[in-house]
């Protein structure tokens, strides 16, 4: 379908009947027609799994569900109204496992420090696991919410499914990033398992203990704050490794969800954009009012994701912004063994660039719906009229993705959190020289 003159869609082939149409809708999409402009497409050049966001998320959310994360049944439904959060299901099983595990290392830590004391590096562990069983509880807030808000996506990029916009393959877009973060996290996790297992070992050598079973040595010095607190048990040992991956997983996912959402909708506005590019000629009333009902469908769509995720950013970027002033802090002391540096290296290199990629594209949503605005301004007075003057007025303050209002996401704030980091990592350091020697426990501490 060509797209030509003022606003008319040129259709290759003949068009079914509307009886035909009826009963083989998934050969052709029937969207709308207004006026002199209609939109019909046929089917077979939408797949609707490389095209509709919530098919293509749901290629990550259903393996997400294995961690206790996003415990929603059906998820791979080709209808969004088919999406379904049961209270007693597999899925919210694992969620509650994680996150009573996650609160109750929590706890344990925080009766350690109340003990030991207190200084800027023990503190990391019970804020880690606070903070991730928040964003687990967000996630199952979040999985009430999705099918209304899923349906509510579909129907604003509706529109989009219709000549003249083009294809994306956004699953594609989904899919690769999804890959890239996830097995960069699980590289990273292996590392860890991979240095904790040698820094174990290294105690079992300084200290000569007598090791006749492995896993307590490794479960009652990685988990020590619990261990000080209840008797050793290897059940108990498992729960809190599975643990620790969820909560650990669910710390990258969150990030990751947050750059997929942000895909998602930059997409449309690139395809609009696009589109308004290739018509910057076009003194159609009609298509500068299909361009802004478009264009307003994208904002109110900003809107409604603010809403469902801001409290997932806030989280998101509090977590974030703590370890890497305390990874920065990091960085000031020696490693004992070669095998801790490169994990530290690894480790703090992935936080930054996981970091700035989820700021990047969270900040591209920002970048488009402005760049709307700077196509508008293009156009040459003679093909003025009322609807693309709304469209200017609409486009003018651009959209962005927020946390609650408190904050938006823009290329700018890089210098924010920049400026932000310095000023804490100060006052962490401070901290850190002022509760030196406070907080340790006593070495050679571990009885088989």
């Amino acid at each position: 379908m060509i797209e030509v003159g003022f606003g008319f869609r040129m259709v290759p082939g003949p068009v079914r009947s509307s009886n035909a149409t009826r009963h083989t809708r998934s050969r052709w999409h029937w969207l709308r027609k207004r006026g002199n402009v209609t939109f019909v497409r046929p089917a077979a050049e939408i797949d609707d799994r490389k095209e509709r966001f919530y098919l293509a998320i749901a290629s990550v959310l259903r393996w997400a569900r294995l961690f206790g994360v996003f415990p929603l049944s059906n998820i791979t439904a080709t209808d969004p109204s088919a999406f379904r959060f049961h209270y007693f299901s597999p899925y919210i099983v694992l969620s509650a496992l994680s996150i009573v595990g996650g609160l109750f290392i929590m706890a344990a830590a925080l009766v350690r420090l109340n003990r030991v004391g207190i200084n800027a590096m023990n503190i990391a562990e019970p804020i880690f696991f606070g903070m991730c069983t928040l964003l687990q509880l967000l996630f199952v807030r979040l999985a009430q919410a999705w099918r209304g808000f899923m349906v509510y996506w579909a129907e604003r990029e509706e529109m989009f499914f219709a000549r003249p916009y083009g294809a994306i393959n956004l699953r594609r877009k989904v899919i690769g990033l999804a890959v890239c973060i996830l097995t960069s996290a699980l590289v990273e996790h292996v590392v860890y398992v991979i240095n904790q297992a040698y820094n174990v070992y290294q105690e079992s050598l300084t200290c000569q203990y007598n090791v006749t079973n492995p896993l307590k040595l490794y479960g009652t010095l990685t988990f020590g704050s619990v261990y000080q607190s209840v008797p050793y048990h290897h059940l108990l040992t498992m729960y809190l490794l599975y643990t620790t991956i969820s909560l650990t997983f669910i710390w990258t996912f969150t990030d990751l969800f947050i750059m997929l959402v942000a895909t998602g909708i930059a997409c449309r506005f690139g395809q609009l954009n696009k589109r308004i590019d290739s018509n910057l000629q076009n003194g159609s009333e009609a298509f500068w009012g299909e361009m802004r009902t478009h264009f307003v469908g994208l904002i109110e769509l900003v809107e409604r994701t603010n809403r469902i995720v801001g409290p997932l950013l806030i989280a998101s970027c509090a977590n974030d912004m703590y370890f890497l002033c305390l990874q920065t802090l990091n960085a000031l002391e020696d490693k004992p063994y070669d095998i801790n540096d490169w994990y530290f290296r690894y480790s703090f290199t992935f936080l930054i660039l996981r970091t700035s990629v989820k700021l990047w594209f969270a900040a591209d949503v920002d970048e488009n719906s402005v760049r709307t605005h700077k196509l508008v301004q293009k156009i040459r007075s003679e093909h003025y009229n009322d609807e693309l003057e709304i469209l200017r007025i609409c486009s003018s303050g651009g959209v962005s993705i927020s946390g609650m209002g408190f904050f938006t996401i823009t290329r700018r704030i890089f210098l924010t959190m920049a400026g932000s980091i310095l000023t804490y990592e100060l006052v962490l350091m401070r901290f850190h020289r002022s509760s030196k020697g406070v907080g340790e426990d006593l070495p050679c501490g571990y009885i088989d």
